[in-house]
């Protein structure tokens, strides 16, 4: 017999660890499932698993908005455009431009004329300007609603980070200056 084969392991093969009864505190338990059966904890629970969802969509957005934008930036510089004038349609420094333009060097150049690069180029930014702006409204009612969460006691910074996938820590760095004390981060606070 080879040493490989010799174990295999089946995880339903261990018995499992039963919690004593005297080891747990039903207190708790039953306030969460009063506040659960009022609604409020799922409603927040929902809201922050949707925030999750769009934080996630909202940064696909500006990423996929960011690659066309470099794209169309080195085609038109490229197709003859000056880098002058792409960076004044897309609000990019000159240096930028033609470090993007020499990334993207080896991109297909469609026969375009200047104007319809510039108006590409314009358009895009507003596009990226958009999203960017509705990313941080997003990014500042999430932490109203997170420090509104922790000042309520509801829930705890590790349940909040399981929700929106989001650090425990990276949630203490968005609620720094806001007033919140170091023991609404304590587990079960």
């Amino acid at each position: 017999m080879s040493a490989c084969s010799a174990v295999t392991y089946i995880p339903d093969a261990r018995p499992r660890r039963r919690v004593a009864a005297e080891r747990t505190n039903a207190a708790p338990a039953r306030a969460a499932s009063a506040r659960a059966a009022s609604g409020g904890i799922l409603d927040l629970e929902r809201r922050l698993a949707q925030e999750k969802a769009a934080r996630a969509h909202r940064q696909s957005r500006l990423r996929g908005l960011l690659g066309r934008r470099n794209e169309s930036v080195a085609a038109a510089v490229a197709g003859g455009v000056q880098a002058a004038a792409v960076a004044a349609a897309t609000g990019l420094k000159i240096t930028e431009v033609k470090k993007t333009a020499k990334a993207f060097s080896d991109s297909h150049v469609p026969e375009l004329t200047r104007e319809q690069h510039i108006a590409l180029l314009a358009a895009l930014a507003e596009q990226l300007r958009t999203v960017i702006e509705e990313k941080e409204s997003a990014d500042r009612q999430f932490r109203a609603d997170v420090v509104d969460v922790l000042r309520s006691g509801e829930m705890d910074v590790f349940r909040i980070a399981a929700l929106t996938a989001i650090t425990a820590d990276r949630l203490r760095e968005l609620t720094r200056g806001t007033g919140l004390r170091s023991e609404n981060f304590r587990l079960g606070s």
